[in-house]
């Protein structure tokens, strides 16, 4: 379906029909490919050109595009209608941000943002009120501030500190690598209650918002690639809160983010194959146009091989992104090993994939004026955020041991 001249008008035709999920299923209605094919018109217009501009430029993601996803839609696609977002299952958003990706990754971190989970999962209807509306907007940009040099993979060691102080937290110490932290309105903290010691126990989630007293924003981290969506040091100094900036219940945030790295990774290996299949269709289009010998490049036995060898991997990928993003919805004990399984395989697709692209297009797939080199740099982030593979089979390697274990105590049953 192609898209209308207004970049909302499709959204708002299509979002009359209902969507039909069956748990277990995880094929696509044709609403959800109608979204699918405009997210992909989308991320072709605006989305690619802007990621190579801004590659060569650097700077910030651009304002003005965020305004565009805006419109279009493009933002909260998790977030309740009632704040002003689309209120989609995490299958259609897979499939969004599958397409979203392709043009640019970076657009990705906007449209369903890590940082809205907590307040999902856990915020007042007061605090979901006062900020879910303008990220829907592109009018108030969130970080999520987890990671610290101690805590990153083991998100239960972490060592902030909030204390309570009347009718304020103290929060005090230091993160690292957090995306847009210099120009967040707000960010999502995790810390742990001072005195609580125990191993992912006392860890709370906090708001706190541009300008509070002692936050600070330290260096910039320089990156191999995702330049525009800059990870920065973020220093808590007797950084004081309001109590009222608590999210949830003490001691419970990270029984919250639990819930949501489900969700997170699923998508997360929609992502990944996105930018996967971009740069393979970039490369296809290339090998059949260009000759060599006297035939297309795509006629040589040794690439035709590989292109078959990733058509079939990328779509494994999909599809195991796909059955993680039901099982995450489905809250199924299994989603959790699901979604490690979608982002460890997806990701290493991902790199294999703009490996070979760019290896197929030969010297122009390594020039700057094709975009293979850019999704070859950004693909090897996907292993290492967000979980890295390592910690994802250290995961997946404990589900499998316990299912054996729940077998084997039911046969001696």
């Amino acid at each position: 379906m192609p898209l209308a001249d207004d970049p909302g008008e499709w959204w708002e035709l299509l979002m009359g029909a209902p969507l039909d999920i069956a748990v277990g299923s995880y094929g696509l209605t044709e609403l959800q490919r109608e979204l699918k094919a405009g997210a992909r018109a989308f991320a072709q217009r605006v989305l690619a050109p802007a990621a190579q501009e801004a590659d060569r430029a650097g700077g910030d993601f651009p304002s003005a595009v965020l305004a565009e996803m805006a419109r279009a839609g493009f933002l909260g696609l998790d977030v309740p209608e009632e704040f002003g977002g689309q209120g989609l299952d995490t299958l259609t958003c897979a499939a969004i941000l599958e397409e979203l990706a392709g043009g640019w990754f970076s657009s990705t971190i906007y449209a369903m943002n890590l940082a809205t989970g907590p307040l999902l999962a856990a915020a007042s209807g007061a605090q979901r009120a006062r900020y879910l509306p303008g990220i829907c907007k592109g009018e108030l940009v969130p970080a999520f501030a987890l990671t610290e040099a101690t805590g990153g993979s083991d998100a239960a060691a972490i060592r902030t500190r909030a204390v309570r102080d009347g009718s304020d937290y103290v929060i005090t110490g230091q993160k690292i690598f957090i995306t847009n932290a210099h120009r967040a309105d707000v960010l999502i903290v995790f810390a742990r209650l001072a005195g609580d010691e125990r191993r992912g126990k006392g860890i709370s989630i906090f708001l706190v918002e541009k300008g509070a007293q002692g936050l600070i924003i330290g260096q910039r981290f320089a990156t191999l690639a995702h330049g525009a969506n800059p990870i920065w040091e973020v220093v808590f100094d007797g950084c004081r809160i309001p109590a009222e900036n608590l999210v949830g219940i003490e001691g419970e945030g990270f029984t919250y983010i639990q819930r949501d790295f489900a969700k997170i990774r699923a998508v997360y290996g929609s992502r990944c194959v996105g930018v996967a299949q971009a740069a393979f269709d970039y490369a296809l289009q290339y090998i059949n146009e260009r000759t060599q010998f006297g035939q297309p490049v795509a006629s040589f036995q040794g690439i035709r091989f590989k292109v078959a060898d990733l058509v079939a991997k990328i779509e494994a990928a999909r599809q195991l992104s796909y059955r993680a993003a039901v099982a995450a919805d489905a809250l199924s004990p299994d989603a959790p090993a699901a979604a490690s399984m979608a982002k460890l395989f997806a990701s290493s697709v991902a790199v294999e994939a703009t490996g070979d692209a760019l290896q197929m297009m030969g010297g122009h797939g390594y020039i700057k004026d094709h975009p293979l080199e850019r999704y070859y740099r950004e693909a090897k982030l996907f292993q290492i955020g967000d979980g890295t593979d390592q910690m994802l089979r250290l995961l997946i390697s404990r589900f499998a041991n316990q299912r054996a274990k729940d077998k084997q105590s039911a046969q001696l049953l």
